[in-house]
């Protein structure tokens, strides 16, 4: 996995030693400097946001940057590690206006499934993250869900690069 540390791209960007992502246009640049890192070599490994040391983020740089980063390159797969709670209300209220999803890192390990996606499809996700690459039939019978219902939401995951699939087993992405 490639991290990006945010913080760190803040101090290069925009000279703030602070750690506030706050103002579109700080976003928009902060955006532009991830969008170098990821270069011509984001070709479906992951990338991981890293949140740890940002202390806060609005609303207008949770748009610019988790919001535009994952409408312009949808195929792009991305994990935003050790969000708080605080950060997490931001991305979530974009993720929810621009009916977009992302992977989450907690500053404790626990990954989670952010932003529209049904519950169907939040309960699977957390179904492969406590055990594993799963297939679908695994899945559903530790859910009590039926096969055509996992396998929907195993499809809406794995479109939106939640998920990954090896050959029948779909598993979340692995944090490093």
């Amino acid at each position: 996995m490639q991290r990006i540390d945010l913080n760190d791209i803040l101090q290069r960007t925009v000279s703030a030693a602070n750690g506030d992502l706050v103002t579109r246009r700080t976003g928009q640049r902060v955006r532009a400097a991830i969008e170098l890192e990821l270069g011509a070599e984001h070709d479906g490994h992951v990338a991981g946001l890293d949140f740890g040391t940002v202390r806060c983020l609005d609303l207008s740089c949770a748009d610019e940057i988790v919001g535009r980063l994952l409408r312009e390159h949808g195929e792009a797969r991305f994990v935003l590690l050790n969000v708080t709670a605080a950060q997490r209300d931001a991305i979530e209220f974009v993720l929810e206006r621009h009916r977009l999803a992302v992977v989450v890192q907690d500053a404790g390990g626990a990954l989670d499934v952010v932003g529209a996606v049904p519950e169907p499809a939040r309960d699977v996700f957390g179904a492969l993250v406590a055990g594993g690459a799963l297939a679908p039939e695994e899945v559903a019978r530790r859910l009590g869900l039926s096969s055509e219902v996992v396998r929907a939401a195993l499809d809406a995951l794995r479109e939106r690069h939640l998920v990954q699939d090896t050959a029948g087993a779909y598993c979340a992405p692995a944090v490093a």
